[in-house]
């Protein structure tokens, strides 16, 4: 059995946005509880399903106690990069985007982002999707849409 990677007391970071799977009472399943980024306390760890750690976690500034896999969890002390896009957000490429050579979606282009890759001590990538083209990009690729003024 594995042992637990975080004591009482620790401070940890959440790397997922964490959402109601049913279990949180007072809201709607599927409801964001805690963004990605947000730091908590340990209150006490336990298995789930024998083979699981879950962490019962303390967010402090939210006044919740919420619990976490421990795959959702890194030191809070670790560098973190926050992510500018989420799930869901349209962002505008700042590049194109050519396979074999070819250009299949031209800088400008809107783009929907439908997951945040993190991979340790990197900048977020995105898994986008530009009509038929689902990719990953850096975040460099992408940058948020402006808001459109209106004159009146």
């Amino acid at each position: 059995m594995n042992t637990a990677k975080f004591g009482y007391g620790c401070k940890v970071r959440v790397v997922e946005n964490i959402r109601n799977d049913g279990s949180f009472p007072g809201c709607k399943k599927g409801a964001l509880l805690v963004r990605r980024g947000a730091t908590g306390y340990v209150r006490q760890s336990g298995y789930y399903l024998q083979n699981q750690i879950v962490y019962q976690i303390q967010f402090l500034n939210k006044g919740l106690t919420i619990g976490c896999k421990e795959t959702e969890l890194i030191d809070a002390e670790l560098v973190w990069q926050p992510n500018l896009f989420e799930y869901g957000d349209k962002a505008a490429l700042t590049l194109s985007l050519s396979q074999q050579g070819e250009v299949v979606a031209d800088k400008g282009s809107i783009v929907d982002v439908l997951a945040v890759r993190r991979k340790e001590q990197a900048m977020p990538h995105y898994r986008i999707q530009y009509g038929e083209l689902d990719v990953e990009v850096p975040e460099r690729a992408l940058a948020a849409l402006e808001e459109v003024s209106y004159v009146v």
